[in-house]
C-alpha cells in the first residue's frame, strides 16, 4: 500500500494521509495529493523528455512522481530520476522552483541543467518507452498535437519563466 501526504494550495502538508488511489471526492476543497516534476536540460537548450509507457498512456512528460509519505519534494525527485531512468542527481545542482496548483495535484518543480548521453539511461519499461531530447518548438509541437501530459505543460511554462528571468 502506497501512503500519500495531503497538501494544501500553499503546497504545505496538512497533517492527512491517503491511500495512493483515493478518489478525488475524498479530499476537501483545499486539499491535495503532491507531484514532484523535473525538467532536465542540456547545453543546447533541448529538454530531456520520456516517451511514456503504453501502460502510462504512451504520451510525452519529464520525469517525475507522487511524493510518499514523508518524503520531502526533493527527495522524491531524487528517488523518481533514478527509478524511472536509472539516473543519480543527488549530487547534482538541482533548482527547486517552487511549486504550482493549477488543478488538483500540487506540482513541485525542479530544473537541472546537465548534459546527459541518452545511452547511458536505464529505463524502467513499466514507466518509459523511450527518451528523447526536445527543442522548445519540438515541445510546443507536441503540446500542440496533445502528446504530452497536461499536468507536465503546466510545469514546463514555470520552468521557461524561470529560464526568461534569469536570461537564459
Amino acid at each position: 500500500m502506497e501512503l500519500l501526504d495531503v497538501y494544501n494550495s500553499n503546497g504545505e502538508i496538512t497533517g492527512k494521509v491517503v491511500e495512493r488511489g483515493t478518489k478525488d471526492e475524498f479530499f476537501g476543497p483545499d486539499e491535495h495529493i503532491g507531484v514532484a516534476i523535473i525538467y532536465i536540460e542540456n547545453s543546447k537548450g533541448e529538454f530531456l523528455m520520456q516517451l511514456t509507457s503504453k501502460e502510462k498512456g504512451n504520451i510525452y512528460s519529464a520525469t517525475g512522481g507522487h511524493i510518499d509519505h514523508g518524503e520531502t519534494p526533493y527527495e522524491t525527485i531524487i528517488r523518481e530520476v533514478k527509478e524511472e531512468i536509472g539516473l543519480d542527481i543527488s549530487n547534482e545542482n538541482v533548482i527547486d522552483l517552487g511549486h504550482i496548483c493549477v488543478d488538483f495535484p500540487v506540482r513541485f518543480i525542479f530544473y537541472l541543467k546537465k548534459d546527459i548521453d541518452i545511452n547511458d539511461l536505464v529505463l524502467d519499461k513499466r514507466e518509459v518507452e523511450s527518451m528523447h531530447y526536445l527543442t522548445k518548438e519540438e515541445l510546443r509541437k507536441v503540446i500542440d498535437e496533445g502528446k504530452m501530459h497536461k499536468g507536465h505543460i503546466f510545469v514546463l511554462e514555470e520552468v521557461l519563466k524561470y529560464k526568461e528571468k534569469i536570461g537564459d
